[in-house]
């Protein structure tokens, strides 16, 4: 059986016989395992959709146990992202969270277009992607069914305005914003993790996840700023996915 479909090259590995394994999130079917005996090195046009930051059409015979890559047409070529440290940095972070977040053969569609959006922002992005990687991750939480509460405190359902003044806190082992009397509560549990960082971290997680990826093609956070949301979104999401690809202990502060 054939199938016809887009996708995003995640990994690849060499396999026996001269063949590659090439991981693929792709928009039907969701992730996925092909082998090829393409040679990634040649110049031909199936040989360009096997490499990192390419979106292409793909055929793909389905046997009884396993996926087999028969040709590839390039749809479009990121190649901008590897002309620069940062960005590379960021989407191969980017390329490393879908694989680790994915589950295979289950469809994600929204991911899918999602993620072309990622890569065409970041591919033209001048400064700042690693803005950009964090509003996808914030996004992608909704989706994963993991999304954060941020209208209410965790535990008490205490709307934020009444917090009081400069208490804007998150806790990442609660799973969302928290007012100052459960946090207090909170801190007595031996796992408790709740920051308390100098800018309103409410209004940031609910810009990243309102406002489309282009948005943040030209918002350069702050370092301090940048450091504290990294760690936030790192501990977040090792805790709920399992996910460590944010992983940065820089000049943070955990209350």
């Amino acid at each position: 059986m054939i199938i016809n479909t887009e996708g995003i090259v995640l990994r690849q590995r060499k396999i026996a016989n001269n063949r590659r394994m090439i991981v693929l999130f792709t928009k039907q079917y969701g992730k996925l395992s092909a082998g090829t005996s393409v040679n990634e090195k040649s110049r031909s046009k199936a040989a360009l959709a096997l490499r990192p930051f390419t979106y292409a059409e793909y055929d793909i015979f389905k046997g009884r146990e396993a996926y087999s890559i028969n040709s590839a047409q390039v749809n479009k070529s990121f190649y901008s992202i590897g002309e620069d440290i940062d960005r590379f940095m960021n989407a191969s972070a980017f390329i490393e969270y879908l694989d680790k977040v994915l589950e295979d053969g289950v469809p994600a569609p929204r991911m899918f277009d999602l993620s072309l959006e990622f890569l065409q922002s970041v591919s033209e992005c001048r400064t700042g992607t690693d803005t950009l990687l964090y509003a996808f991750i914030v996004k992608t939480l909704r989706m994963l069914g993991v999304a954060p509460e941020l209208s209410c405190c965790v535990n008490c359902g205490k709307a934020p305005e009444k917090f009081g003044a400069g208490y804007k806190m998150f806790s990442v082992s609660g799973g969302g914003i928290i007012c100052p009397e459960c946090a207090a509560e909170e801190k007595r549990e031996p796992d408790s993790l709740i920051y308390r960082p100098d800018f309103d971290i409410i209004d940031m997680l609910r810009y990243f996840d309102s406002k489309p990826l282009k948005t943040f093609e030209k918002v350069d956070l702050k370092p301090v700023v940048r450091d504290k949301v990294r760690e936030i979104l790192y501990e977040y999401t090792d805790r709920y996915l399992g996910v460590d690809v944010l992983n940065s202990t820089r000049g943070l502060e955990v209350t």
